[in-house]
């Protein structure tokens, strides 16, 4: 199931996903938002032995797809532009660029620990990148949804719960409608989409959670003859580096997300200020 995710992963790229990050970078540079230029580049994983060598090809692919989603990191966004004219537009991609520093961010944990061979620490960074590139489909198809429908309260409490969602009971208690979905909900969404995806992120589970998968069958070994157990630092490392990288596999679909989700703002922001211009009292409402 792992194998056919990975293939599929693999395989699922647009094929104009250069000519729309070119115009999301023409975008950033209206001075609504300014892309990356300072923050610390992510590392690089390294293909090695633990890895088959038709693996090298989607190391590869991987590696030059973090670098294009690094690139594309806000490191401000500015209440000018598109988001002068709405608030909700600004609040979108805040969340949005919110969620592709966490992507970023989560590549290059897995990799530093893969080329550190703390195969354990790359599979919690890896899960956590399923999680949070699942969380980041259904936020688009949920803005094309809502702005199909015109529906810019929708929108907003789209937005609003995105960037403060919490589980912690005192702060839902006074703010209800930040109420973090749980994450299985967006797996399974996603799942419905590439079948595979949540037996996978299951079976990767299985080893970041401190179950026997993710202790003793992962560094330990029985010998039955005379009982003795023997500990190293990896069982399985080639069956464990396939699992990682069936993982991180769908990091560059996020290329095709993030620029259609550009596109999506922008429109909110031209269907906002069509219903409630600047400096209108419907505006001045927040009214949808």
């Amino acid at each position: 199931m792992a194998d056919a995710w990975l293939r599929g992963a693999a395989r699922g790229r647009d094929g104009d996903v250069r000519e729309k990050l070119a115009a999301g970078v023409k975008l950033g540079h209206t001075g609504a938002i300014l892309l990356s230029m300072s923050l610390k580049e992510p590392t690089h994983l390294e293909w090695d032995d633990r890895l088959a060598e038709s693996d090298k090809k989607l190391v590869s692919r991987l590696n030059a797809s973090l670098d294009r989603l690094s690139g594309l990191r806000a490191v401000e966004i500015n209440v000018s532009g598109k988001f002068l004219r709405s608030k909700i537009a600004w609040k979108l991609a805040t969340y949005q660029h919110a969620l592709l520093h966490r992507l970023v961010a989560l590549m290059d944990g897995a990799s530093v620990a893969w080329n550190n061979r703390c195969t354990l620490s790359a599979m919690l960074s890896a899960r956590a990148l399923m999680e949070t590139f699942a969380l980041m489909a259904e936020f688009e198809r949920q803005v094309m949804r809502l702005l199909k429908e015109e529906n810019l309260r929708g929108l907003d409490a789209l937005a609003q719960n995105g960037i403060f969602a919490s589980r912690d009971p005192e702060w839902i208690k006074a703010n209800p409608e930040t109420q973090a979905v749980s994450v299985l909900t967006y797996i399974d969404k996603f799942d419905k989409r590439a079948e595979g995806f949540r037996g996978h992120y299951d079976i990767l589970s299985e080893r970041c959670h401190p179950n026997s998968l993710g202790h003793n069958f992962m560094f330990s070994k029985l010998d039955r003859t005379d009982g003795t157990v023997r500990f190293c630092d990896e069982r399985e490392p080639a069956r464990n580096g396939q699992m990682i990288l069936a993982a991180l596999a769908p990091l560059p679909l996020v290329e095709s997300i993030s620029a259609r989700l550009d596109e999506l703002i922008e429109k909110v922001s031209d269907l906002h200020h069509r219903v409630a211009p600047v400096g209108s009292p419907a505006s001045e409402r927040g009214s949808a």
